[in-house]
């Protein structure tokens, strides 16, 4: 895959499954006062009655803005509010002092009159911030029944032999992997190009440097990732939970050689835990409306795995026989550019020099792409790093619903091989659908992805 960054950005959002973790930190109940909050000039009427906060906007640009609040800048944020409206569909949170439209984040608006709830995902948040809610564009009426600030942690699974984390601050990407009660991730996050994470590609490579495109990346293709932007924006996260061992996480990923463009799709992931292993089934949902890049087949990242610099040893069976237990080869490359190869046991690992690591594992995928960047040693955030990824050819359409599963083995190349193994039979998605699969059950059962070479 590249090498991907981080910001914060406006983006649209609707109501959110309740995280199993949020802790309530601050919430304005409405119907007891006005509680600070104060509009502006373009509304009129503005009183509290027994639902709330009423009144009309008479003008464009309608807005309340809230008392300041201490805010921890490392935490993640939810706010959601109640309310009704028939004004227009256009609703937005900024947030920090002072407003800004890069710290802003739009939701959609169901302007019928009828309570609605909805629910935005901040960072960034300075330790003396407020919140200013513009509830519409322009004219309407309005009721706001309240608004609630949740602490949302980043996601954590721990099943006592291993330890994930999703990180909501980069489109809830996979950030940590490690041995439970150990304190050395085995994934690199140098950059947000990095991580375990989604990566697409469709049509042609283009010339968008007149439109904000990296000149360090044009031309190039449509190519939205899971946690942000060549410029270090962060793809904003829709909706997460943790469930029966079960984290979810959805975003509006950000176009790659782009400045602060959210593509238009979504990405989904669903993780799991069981033994050494960890399960995911990623969904990409394209609803595309440009005509900009013309339909081709690209090479697809399923997924994109960079480890820490430690893991520099790159193996992988090749041989003609698979499944007979053959030798492994170790794959000799200093990339970029990376190596192509076959992998006829669908599975490839980065070691450490005891032999341990990380294994991934894509039944639907024998082609693989990878190899080593830098000088050998190194952890999370160093800039030496190992790159595997399974890979297809797919022809990504403007309406694709793409789907696949993997997993992701921590251990030796016995531990690696065992597991793989163990799988030979089961069924993995893998592939475009026309409409998305139902929500996967994640089975407790040991559970782990580029059109132009990935440079750095």
């Amino acid at each position: 895959m590249f090498l991907r960054r981080i910001a914060v950005l406006l983006f649209p959002l609707t109501r959110l499954v309740q995280p199993v973790s949020a802790q309530e930190f601050q919430f304005w109940d409405f119907t007891t006062g006005a509680l600070g909050w104060n509009p502006n000039g373009s509304i009129s009427h503005f009183e509290v009655t027994e639902e709330g906060l009423d009144f009309d906007s008479v003008a464009e640009d309608p807005f309340l803005i809230g008392p300041t609040v201490f805010y921890t800048d490392s935490l993640f944020y939810r706010v959601t509010l109640r309310m009704k409206s028939n004004a227009d569909s256009q609703g937005k949170f900024f947030f920090g002092l002072p407003f800004a439209e890069e710290r802003s984040r739009s939701f959609e608006v169901i302007p019928d009159s009828d309570w609605h709830e909805y629910s935005v995902f901040v960072t960034g948040l300075s330790p003396q911030s407020a919140l200013r809610l513009d509830p519409c564009d322009f004219t309407g009426h309005v009721t706001l029944a309240w608004i609630r600030v949740d602490r949302v942690p980043n996601l954590a699974l721990d099943n006592g032999t291993l330890s994930l984390r999703l990180d909501l601050k980069g489109g809830g990407a996979i950030s940590y992997l490690s041995p439970s009660g150990s304190n050395r991730s085995l994934i690199n996050i140098h950059d947000r190009g990095r991580y375990v994470q989604q990566s697409y590609y469709a049509g042609r490579p283009i010339d968008r440097r007149d439109e904000g495109q990296s000149s360090t990346w044009s031309p190039w293709s449509w190519n939205p990732i899971q946690v942000g932007d060549t410029y270090g924006h962060v793809a904003p996260i829709l909706e997460s939970w943790v469930r029966d061992g079960t984290a979810y996480v959805k975003c509006r990923p950000l176009l790659w050689d782009m400045n602060n463009e959210m593509a238009e799709c979504h990405m989904e992931m669903w993780v799991r835990l069981e033994g050494r292993s960890v399960h995911v089934k990623n969904r990409l949902t394209c609803f595309r409306t440009d005509n900009r890049w013309a339909l081709t087949q690209n090479h697809q990242e399923l997924p994109a795995v960079y480890t820490i610099g430690n893991l520099h040893h790159l193996v992988t069976f090749m041989g003609t026989a698979p499944w007979n237990s053959g030798s492994v080869t170790e794959i000799d490359n200093q990339g970029p550019p990376w190596e192509y190869w076959v992998g006829t046991e669908q599975w490839a690992g980065l070691l450490d020099d005891q032999g341990f690591g990380v294994g991934v594992y894509n039944p639907n995928a024998e082609q693989f792409v990878g190899g080593f960047y830098g000088s050998p040693g190194g952890l999370a955030h160093d800039d030496s790093t190992g790159y595997i990824a399974p890979i297809r050819t797919e022809m990504l359409d403007k309406n694709t619903v793409y789907e696949y599963e993997y997993d992701l083995i921590v251990g030796t190349v016995h531990d690696i091989r065992e597991f793989v193994y163990s799988k030979q039979g089961e069924i993995y998605t893998g592939g475009p659908t026309s409409t998305p699969t139902h929500t996967p059950t994640i089975t407790p059962t040991p559970t782990f992805t580029a059109t132009h070479t990935p440079t750095f």
